[in-house]
C-alpha cells in the first residue's frame, strides 16, 4: 500500500455421507466464526483505510452510513517487536467516536509501506524474528485494541516472503488467539499484494476474516489499476482457496504517477470524474473514475466479499454525484440490496 487464500460399495457410501457431513460442519463453523467476530460472513463489506496524517477535519466529510469498516493508519512496528505511540492529535479517539456512533467497525493497521522513507519489510523481519518478539508485537497491537476499544487489527505487512513466511504466521496466530480470548466480535484482516501471494500459509490464511487485496499500483502509469488487474488480483487470492467472502478488492482514490488524489482532479475539472485518464499541472493522471468504480463494484458484488479504498480523504465530497464512496455504495446497494451491505440495523443511527 503506497501509503499492498473408499473400499467396499455400502462402506463408501457411508464414508462419502460422513466426509459430506464433516465438510458442512466445517463450513458452518467457518462461516459461524466470521459472524462471531463480527466481520460478517454474508455482509458485503465496504472498507476504507482513514490515514492520520491528514488530521481529525476530514473525518467530518465521511458518509458513515455507506461504509462497513474504517482501519485505522498506521500503528508502527520497531524493530525490538513493540509499536510507536500513535502521537496523532486525538485522531483515533475522534475516528472511533464518529464511526460507533453510526455501527460502523473500526480496526487499526500496523505497517504500510514505510515509516519515515525507509521500507518496512526489514523492521517487521526484525520485529518477528523470535517467539517472544512475535508475542510481544501482538500483545502490544492488543493493548491499542483495548485501549480504544477497536473491533479488529489489520496487519500491512508488505510483504512476507519464503524466508520470513513462518514469522508472519507466527505473529498472526498470537493476533488470532488474543482476539478470540477477548469474545467481542474482534476480527482480524490483512492486507496483500495484488500480483502475489507467496509468503503466505494456509495456517495463516486460515487465521484471517479476510484480505484486502491491494488491487493497484501494477504501474507507474496506465497499468496502476485497470478494471482486469482487480479481476487478476482477486483470482490471485481465491486460486490459493480463499472463498470470495473472505476476499475483498482494493480500489485507489489516487492517481499514478504522480499520486495526485481522485478529489484534487474533480477539483480541476468535474469532467475528469467520468474518465481514467487526464491532463493535469503538464502531467497525465492515471486513474479510476465513477464507471471504473461502479464496475468494479459489479465484479467484486459478484466475485468477492467487498471493496476496500485506499484512502478516504481522497475521495471528492463537494457533490455527491462525483463522489467514488458514494458510487461503490449506490452500486452495491443497486445490486446486493442494502440490508446485504449494512446487516438488518442498517437504519439505526
Amino acid at each position: 500500500m503506497n501509503n499492498m487464500f473408499r473400499t467396499g460399495e455400502g462402506v463408501r457410501r457411508d464414508g462419502f455421507i460422513l466426509v459430506k457431513l464433516f465438510v458442512v460442519i466445517a463450513i458452518v463453523g467457518v462461516l459461524s466464526g466470521l459472524s462471531e467476530r463480527g466481520f460478517g460472513a454474508d455482509q458485503f463489506k465496504i472498507v476504507g483505510y482513514a490515514p492520520n496524517w491528514h488530521g481529525v477535519g476530514y473525518l467530518d466529510n465521511i458518509d458513515y452510513s455507506q461504509v462497513t469498516h474504517l482501519i485505522y493508519a498506521f500503528a508502527i512496528p520497531t524493530a525490538d517487536g513493540k509499536i510507536r505511540p500513535l502521537n496523532d492529535g486525538g485522531f483515533m479517539t475522534a475516528l472511533v467516536k464518529k464511526a460507533h456512533e453510526h455501527n460502523v467497525k473500526v480496526s487499526i493497521a500496523i505497517g504500510g509501506w514505510s515509516y519515515n522513507g525507509k521500507p518496512l519489510e526489514s523492521t517487521f523481519a526484525a520485529a518477528t524474528d523470535t517467539d517472544s518478539k512475535c508475542r510481544t508485537l501482538a500483545d502490544a497491537m492488543l493493548k491499542v485494541v483495548d485501549d480504544y476499544g477497536l473491533d479488529g487489527i489489520d496487519v500491512d505487512w508488505e510483504y512476507p516472503r519464503a524466508d520470513t513466511s513462518r514469522q508472519y504466521e507466527t505473529l498472526i496466530k498470537y493476533l488470532r488467539e488474543g482476539l478470540d480470548r477477548r469474545g467481542e466480535g474482534k476480527f482480524l484482516t490483512s492486507a496483500v499484494a495484488g500480483f502475489t501471494s507467496a509468503g503466505y500459509s494456509t495456517t495463516a490464511l486460515d487465521c484471517l476474516d479476510c484480505v484486502n487485496v491491494m488491487a493497484y499500483d501494477g504501474d507507474g502509469g496506465a497499468g496502476h489499476s485497470p478494471y482486469n488487474y482487480a479481476v487478476d488480483s482477486t483470482n490471485t487470492w481465491k486460486n490459493v482457496g480463499l472463498p470470495k467472502e473472505k476476499v475483498v478488492v482494493g480500489v485507489p482514490f489516487y492517481a499514478r504517477p504522480a499520486w495526485t488524489s481522485y478529489a484534487d482532479l474533480v477539483a480541476a475539472d468535474k469532467e475528469n470524474a467520468t474518465k481514467d485518464k487526464a491532463e493535469h499541472k503538464g502531467a497525465t493522471a492515471y486513474y479510476n473514475g465513477l464507471e471504473t468504480i461502479a464496475q468494479k463494484t459489479e465484479f467484486a458484488c459478484d466475485a468477492a466479499g467487498g471493496v476496500m479504498i485506499w484512502e478516504m480523504s481522497q475521495d471528492y465530497t463537494s457533490d455527491k454525484n462525483l463522489s467514488l464512496l458514494n458510487k461503490i455504495y449506490e452500486t452495491a446497494k443497486n445490486r446486493l440490496g442494502e440490508t446485504k451491505i449494512k446487516g438488518s440495523d442498517s437504519t439505526k443511527k
